[in-house]
């Protein structure tokens, strides 16, 4: 059969028609309050503050969504590495989650995906999903807020000396006041 043939009968088909999906995407999200738009071939939602993406991969045997959160910050930056795996990993095993979070050097990253059949099938799993990704976020960024507050508490105030060195010149202040 001629390819052009077969592709027309598949966009008949909502699995194999991305614009019906981010058409039915958008206008779901629109008709819960939640601002959404296409962007270069993506979903961008803004959701309390944050902006996640919804894509959409069509190369497997079934449709494929991808929903994503990215976090690049400067003081995430700073925190050592110990401490960004710790975040990740609490995160991700607290709760049972649809999404993993991941820890990168510069960049925190929440994603999840799902495959479906139909549209039915595509807006109760994105519900789902969608509101998994948004608790991580939560979840993260309350982590997160906490270990930059840590750090800042580490901080040390006026002089750094151990207290061992401060006996030991008390002691040595003590005898120089005796033998004068």
């Amino acid at each position: 059969m001629n390819k052009a043939i077969t592709s027309f009968w598949r966009r008949l088909f909502f699995r194999y028609d991305v614009s019906r999906m981010r058409k039915a995407v958008v206008d779901y999200l629109t008709a819960e309050g939640i601002q959404a738009e296409v962007k270069d071939g993506m979903i961008q939602v803004l959701f309390e503050d944050y902006y996640y993406n919804v894509e959409f991969d069509l190369d497997g045997e079934y449709p494929r969504c991808d929903i994503s959160f990215r976090l690049k910050d400067e003081m995430y930056e700073k925190l050592d590495l110990p401490r960004k795996t710790f975040i990740a990993d609490k995160v991700n095993t607290d709760e049972e989650r649809l999404s993993t979070l991941k820890a990168f050097g510069d960049v925190l990253i929440v994603d999840a995906h799902f495959y479906f059949a139909n549209r039915k099938m595509l807006l109760s799993l994105f519900y789902e999903y969608f509101a998994d990704v948004k608790h991580a976020v939560d979840d993260m960024c309350d982590l997160l807020q906490n270990e930059l507050r840590e750090k800042e508490e580490k901080r040390p105030i006026g002089f750094t000396a151990s207290p061992v060195v401060s006996k030991e010149e008390a002691k040595v202040a003590a005898c120089n006041k005796k033998t004068e």
